[in-house]
């Protein structure tokens, strides 16, 4: 028997060794065909996956055959399942044959930092890619009602999606779902199952209401790079989504060729696009007709001769001269009409009519507005193209002026941005590099030129190989004999693996730079010959953009495209950090600690049990108010100037309207694994209440994000002691061979009836916190003082922080362009885009930078950190980034956005330059020649003064630019208020007071933030609320309900002046009396 259908990839899947890039391809890999491999065979047979069979040592088993086993509790019969195929359909192949590409990192534990040489890269199918599957069974052993029925629920489970195929499973890979053509026979009798099967399905979601950003891996610049590499113009064009599909054919044809200058490409694709479009229109706008015709000079001839037609019957038919007729009878019909009764007589002149195909254009009005407004083609030139359909050149040259005004520019930014992007991700090349030499390696082995001599031997360099890459290569080939590594099929093999690896790296790269050089990806710079304009022209692509995969969908276009995701692996990555933290800190990091873990998230050669899947969009075209954009700059604590090489910015992801749907998967759990089971519960519980952050830039209050249960679901042989335990007394239906519950709203949240105490031991409430090898504090576990801080805001004079991305006005003034400057709000880069009824917000990075200040001031943090291990006190509460490998730490403190409500604005004019502008304790005075002054503490720091707005400052009722040498800025006005929060983990004492002490300070103190602070923009003072508290790490996780173990932190308890450094010189500098 057949059994035939389709493995539909619900997840990406790989298949491949774990040290590879490449998925697998079939034979020798020249044809780069896939498919997902029958039976367990080959050299890879005790790791592989495949649907059936037994390695030789009986260790690995088919994936049936163990879920047979699982079920039924025995061996799956051998041979009745004979032969297994499953191979891609040829619809869901890219045309160069390769596939998406993810890459991951590790985070080391103690650092919270990505480790060296710890990431890693695989190729995986297209989502929801299709396989052509077909089963054979052994028809004699099908009679079997126990093998038909097992086979048939078997069958079922992969229906219902609970199978997973190839590497990853526990990290968002591998899970399919099968569709047969015919179904099969449902049996009378169930098969008898295992009692020990079981399955929890836990489904949630998570929007963006919090804002969070997973980086993706691919864009990143290094500035030693050359400034322009050769490449082609098809990838030019490739990025270039505003060319019709049509269009983009032709011009591929015509420049799509290598490009060694690009101002020179940029000319031939000025001349080429018009006259593609120009060839495209006019066909679409021609058509070919039949024409019947009484000619003129054959009928004069009629007159003449022996039997000439009458001149009366002649002028009659005058009118029908050269008149183009769509067929004879019409022509036959309109003669008989003009002559009447005559019209027999004068038949012959009938005999005269010929016939010839004519070419009629009019303009194709439809088509034009179509293709118009894909190029973004404004003005309205279609009655004078009409006009000019019979001028070719007049045609072209309306094509030509409206490309070049309308479309030509924006075309160029592109390539500029897309020539920028060729400088990004010099590691491909360098792992390009290394596998070239790696080939040159193998070929000299194929040869015979390298000895089993100097394989055994480092130092035996062969001939026109480097002593690194000769060491690299026997270190990533350690484990092989030289009398395996010299047979000539593995070498061939290995080879093209190597040659297809190295092609997959260049495509795909390709792919990413066409996305990252698209407009939704470019941030807005200024530029112009007065560095005024602020234009994507002048962009690059943001530093950091979310994480997208690439997907394909069988269409006549052969296109593929990006979608945003979360991987599975950052989820797991994020739960497991979370649950080694709780762990450690309550059990500490003993045996029992790590049986644990490994029984949720797996060790090597130990998958976990949670299957964490990717999250994907609700919907995955999402509208682009969701997508954000935030700058983030150092400034030099001395100038109060940006930093320019540590300038960033990124757009993130923000809003309920980008939801993010995932699910987690647990198999087969029984009382035993009750420990582990707890604590899964209360992961779950954190992920809730917003505990768990995913992705980068966590300490600026990034992926902080409250996930949702929404559905929860069991199956179990039978109602046990395992249903009651997990969720009481919960109704069971009958499903097929299982009893499920399926729990669905508000209810799951509550499911797990009650939180187990996972608390083992009395925990000092604030023991010191864990101090890694190296000698910095480790995130390893949570000790010390943990807790958050609710803060808020009051302005006390105006105050500024630039939006991100484009101006709220622009103008020209003289030939010169003005900006006026909107308060920064969380919202979408282009003003377009924006809209009315965005939050106006102190962005995150913002007060981090302020707080850090004052608290490098107060711990007296003078001395740069030279080393992970030597950080100052500020570094190494903040966080640092040093020079090397490994030498990144991650903050203990966690900044939110200060969110504003019911707040006041106005327009300000400020005019520069402004350093005759100078206060003098009392009062402003313009003293012209001077410097402006700051205060400076210990020779390092500057502080700007508290003081009342300049005369110099200009309140405006209306945004009307009158100068050029000014600045125009949309301030909050004092008594606005802001709210925030701060996350703190880890702190010693001493850091609690001080970073307490530098929010609140002391009465008569405020804190600087924003544009133009010197001018007095930018004062306001901070108070930290009665809400903050401690956590009570025990307490948490020992089954309290009531939040108890949230312990009130009393700010007068901690406010403690002893621990500031420079006391009396902040309390001058930031006197705030002068208000």
């Amino acid at each position: 028997m057949i059994i035939r259908g389709q493995l539909i990839a619900e997840a990406p899947i790989y298949r491949g060794n774990a040290r590879k890039t490449l998925f697998t391809r079939d034979g020798d890999g020249s044809t780069m065909m896939i498919s997902l491999a029958g039976e367990i065979a080959g050299t890879a047979e005790s790791l592989m996956d495949a649907f059936i069979g037994e390695s030789r040592n009986g260790r690995n088993l088919g994936l049936l055959n163990r879920l047979w086993q699982r079920l039924y509790g025995k061996s799956m019969p051998m041979g009745l399942i004979t032969e297994v195929d499953c191979r891609l359909k040829p619809e869901y192949y890219n045309p160069d044959r390769f596939f998406d590409l993810r890459m991951g990192i590790k985070l080391d534990k103690d650092r919270w930092a990505a480790e060296a040489n710890a990431n890693y890269k695989m190729e995986t199918t297209f989502r929801n890619c299709v396989f052509d599957f077909k089963l054979i069974v052994n028809d004699k052993m099908l009679k079997s009602k126990d093998n038909q029925a097992g086979l048939y629920y078997l069958l079922k489970e992969l229906e219902e999606g609970r199978f997973w195929f190839g590497a990853g499973k526990t990290k968002g890979l591998g899970r399919c779902r099968l569709e047969l053509d015919a179904s099969l026979p449902k049996p009378v009798k169930l098969p008898e199952l295992s009692p020990k099967p079981n399955h929890i399905s836990v489904n949630l979601s998570l929007d963006a209401e919090n804002p969070i950003l997973i980086g993706w891996n691919w864009g990143k610049v290094g500035s030693d790079q050359p400034s322009f590499v050769d490449t082609n113009g098809k990838l030019f064009l490739q990025g270039m989504s505003r060319i019709p599909g049509v269009i983009r054919g032709r011009l591929e044809i015509a420049i799509g060729g290598n490009v060694s200058d690009v101002d020179k490409w940029k000319a031939k694709l000025a001349r080429s696009l018009p006259r593609a479009i120009t060839g495209w229109i006019t066909q679409r706008s021609s058509r070919t007709e039949a024409a019947w015709t009484f000619p003129k000079s054959a009928l004069a001839k009629l007159s003449k001769g022996k039997h000439a037609i009458s001149k009366k019957v002649l002028s009659k038919i005058e009118p029908l001269v050269d008149r183009s007729f769509p067929s004879r009878e019409a022509a036959e019909d309109t003669f008989y009409d003009t002559l009447g009764k005559n019209a027999k007589k004068s038949r012959r002149i009938l005999d005269i009519l010929e016939h010839e195909q004519k070419t009629a254009r009019e303009l194709d009005r439809d088509a034009w507005q179509e293709m118009a407004g894909k190029l973004g083609i404004v003005q309205d030139i279609a009655d004078d193209l009409a006009a000019a359909m019979d001028d070719q050149s007049k045609f072209e040259k309306l094509i030509i002026k409206a490309c070049d005004e309308d479309v030509l520019p924006g075309l160029y930014n592109q390539v500029d941005q897309q020539q920028k992007l060729l400088e990004s991700d010099v590691w491909v090349d360098e792992e390009i590099t290394s596998r070239l030499q790696h080939i040159q390696i193998k070929n000299m082995l194929m040869n015979g030129e390298i000895t089993e001599r100097q394989w055994d031997d480092p130092k035996a360099v062969p001939k026109g190989v480097t002593d690194g890459i000769w060491r690299e290569f026997l270190q990533s080939h350690n484990r092989v004999s030289y009398r395996h590594m010299v047979n000539t099929r593995n070498l061939r093999k290995s080879i093209v693996n190597d040659e297809n690896c190295i092609a997959v790296l260049k495509a795909y790269r390709d792919h990413t730079r066409v996305e990252l050089s698209r407009p939704e990806n470019t941030d807005f710079r200024a530029g112009g010959p007065s560095n005024r304009e602020i234009s994507q022209a002048y962009g690059k692509p943001y530093d950091t953009v979310f994480m997208k995969m690439f997907t394909w969908s069988p269409s006549a276009q052969e296109k593929g495209k990006w979608e945003v995701y979360i991987p599975g692996s950052t989820i797991k990555g994020a739960f497991r950090k979370r649950a080694s933290q709780v762990l450690a800190t309550l059990w500490g990091e003993g045996r029992e600690t790590g049986d644990v873990l490994d029984w949720l998230f797996g060790k090597q050669r130990q998958p976990g049990h949670i299957q964490f899947s990717d999250a994907y969009l609700a919907n995955p075209d999402s509208p682009q108010k969701a997508w954000c954009s935030m700058d983030g700059v150092r400034m030099d604590p001395a100038t109060g100037r940006p930093v320019e090489q540590a300038k960033t910015d990124f757009l993130f992801a923000y809003g309920k309207d980008l939801s993010f749907r995932m699910r987690l998967d647990v198999n087969d759990v029984s009382e035993k694994d009750m420990p582990a089971l707890n604590v899964f519960a209360h992961l779950l519980n954190d992920f809730q209440m917003g505990d768990i952050p995913l992705g980068g830039e966590k300490t600026s209050g990034f992926g902080w994000t409250q996930a949702r249960l929404e559905k929860l679901t069991w199956l179990t042989p039978k109602a046990d002691k395992m249903t009651e335990k997990l969720f009481g007394n919960v109704q069971l239906e009958k499903d097929g061979i299982w009893q499920r519950a399926e729990i669905e709203g508000p209810d799951v949240a509550s499911i797990w009836t009650s939180l187990a105490k996972i608390s083992k031991k009395d925990v000092d409430d604030f023991q010191e916190p864990r101090i890694a090898s190296r000698g910095f504090i480790s995130h390893s576990s949570f000790g010390g003082y943990s807790g958050k801080l609710m803060i808020e805001g009051t302005v006390l004079t105006p105050v500024h922080v630039r939006e991100s991305g484009e101006p709220f006005y622009t103008a020209v003034l003289n030939g010169e362009p003005v900006n006026g400057w909107d308060f920064f709000s969380i919202s979408p880069p282009s003003r377009d885009v924006r809209g009315d009824g965005h939050s106006y917000a102190l962005p995150s990075k913002t007060l981090k930078g302020m707080i850090r200040h004052i608290y490098s001031i107060a711990s007296e943090s003078s001395s740069p950190s030279a080393d992970i291990s030597k950080l100052n006190p500020a570094d190494s509460l903040f966080g640092w980034v040093g020079t090397g490998q490994n030498q990144a730490l991650m903050g203990r403190l966690v900044f939110d956005f200060g969110m504003f409500e019911n707040i006041k604005t106005e327009w300000f004019k400020v005019p520069y330059p402004y350093g005759h502008w100078q206060w003098t304790g009392k009062e402003w005075k313009n003293i012209p020649g001077n410097q402006a002054k700051f205060n400076i503490i210990a020779g390092l720091w500057r502080l700007f003064p508290n003081v009342p707005l300049a005369p110099s400052i200009e309140r405006l009722d209306d945004l009307v630019p009158d100068d050029v040498q000014a600045n125009y800025i949309r301030a909050i006005l004092p008594g606005g208020k802001f709210h925030t929060s701060i996350r703190f983990w880890n702190l010693k004492k001493e850091e609690l007071q001080r970073l307490i002490w530098c929010l609140e300070m002391e009465n008569g103190m405020a804190h600087k933030v924003g544009k133009a602070r010197y001018l007095g923009f930018g004062s306001l003072t901070m108070r930290v609320l009665p809400e903050s508290y401690l956590i009570d790490w025990n307490a948490r996780y020992g089954g309290d309900k009531n939040g108890k173990w949230r312990k009130p932190l009393s700010v007068d308890q901690w406010l403690n002046s002893k621990v500031i450094a420079h006391h009396s010189e902040l309390l001058k500098a930031l006197n705030a009396k002068s208000l």
